[in-house]
């Protein structure tokens, strides 16, 4: 089969590989769709996670069960399927304690499972659910992308009567956007810098924060309400974002980092002390893959909106190039096959 195969940053190739065989508590899945994340593209750019190479790409995928091991019970050939990419061991620590999404020994694809930028891929039964033929395959590639948005707003506390600011206008900033539309807040605004990518929100207010200048943080709180936003979440990797954020934030708001944010980050940390903020991460997700797929069949998302780019697997280089570069042309890549 053909697959995309990462060998050393910044250098990947399309090769030819065996189609693998599934382990008896694994499916056999052949690709329908396969999305690019950011992550893909920072793993390509510099690895920065170490990740042992080379390694098969891509983690965002859904297709249809070909094969299924000796050990699986409830799923069968034919079964139209998105997959999780994240395999909590069920042993460490972190599993034992109710938090398997940060499973110690996890096992993810693209990093140390081969990963889904390929004709097939497998997947361990417990990590796919089924999926219904009206939903498209590219929007049930995006099953984990939903799982770790809904994350996000959980930890932010989005619930109704709540204000929400989503700082980035990235494909998960999109989603986040669409998933609080349904929520009952009292205010949604997303702020980016791009009015293409801006415009696939939702129903949601939306600020292009390149058009304010210095006026950037004035403009936003007056959005938020006098006393601020009850919840920031910040999708972009930027330090300076930070700092930025929690003056946007009322008192005994709560800031979300999504993105993770690598070496020291100087930020004045008096407003978490005076006005008692909260400052939470958001890793994988805690076991929301029932109620993303849920969505996924409800059709309310439509999603498949935010894949605005199909291609097949031997147009890499263009596909890569289009999610590194397109924000003011596109949102989601997606290799289809």
């Amino acid at each position: 089969m053909k697959a995309l195969q990462l060998t050393a940053p910044r250098e990947v190739e399309l090769v030819e590989i065996p189609v693998p065989e599934p382990c008896a508590d694994q499916v056999l899945i052949r690709t329908g769709a396969a999305t690019i994340c950011t992550s893909d593209l920072i793993d390509i750019r510099s690895n920065p996670f170490g990740i042992p190479l080379p390694v098969i790409i891509g983690h965002e995928a859904a297709g249809t069960i070909v094969g299924v091991g000796t050990a699986v019970a409830g799923l069968q050939e034919g079964d139209r399927v998105a997959a999780h990419p994240v395999h909590p061991c069920g042993r460490c620590q972190a599993c034992r304690d109710g938090t398997a999404h940060l499973c110690l020994e996890m096992g993810h694809f693209g990093i140390n499972m081969q990963g889904v930028f390929a004709a097939y891929f497998v997947a361990r039964a417990d990590r796919v659910r089924a999926i219904p033929p009206e939903v498209d395959f590219t929007a049930a590639a995006l099953a984990e992308p939903v799982c770790v948005c809904l994350e996000a707003l959980a930890q932010a506390h989005a619930v109704p009567g709540k204000s929400l600011l989503i700082i980035g206008d990235g494909p998960f900033g999109l989603i986040m956007a669409r998933l609080a539309a349904q929520r009952g807040l009292t205010q949604t605004v997303i702020a980016g810098r791009h009015d293409f990518r801006l415009s696939f929100a939702g129903p949601v207010r939306q600020v292009n924060t390149a058009s304010l200048g210095s006026d950037q943080q004035d403009a936003l709180r007056q959005l938020g309400g006098a006393a601020g936003y009850d919840a920031v979440i910040l999708t972009v990797g930027n330090a300076s974002a930070v700092g930025e954020a929690l003056r946007l934030l009322k008192p005994r708001g709560r800031l979300v980092l999504f993105a993770p944010i690598t070496g020291l980050t100087p930020i004045d940390l008096a407003p978490v002390t005076l006005k008692e903020l909260a400052i939470v991460g958001a890793c994988n997700d805690a076991d929301l893959l029932d109620e993303a797929v849920a969505l996924l069949r409800a059709g309310e998302l439509r999603l498949e909106q935010l894949v605005t780019h199909r291609l097949p697997l031997t147009a890499y280089q263009e596909a890569l190039a289009l999610a590194e570069g397109g924000r003011d042309t596109a949102v989601k890549v997606a290799f289809v096959f």
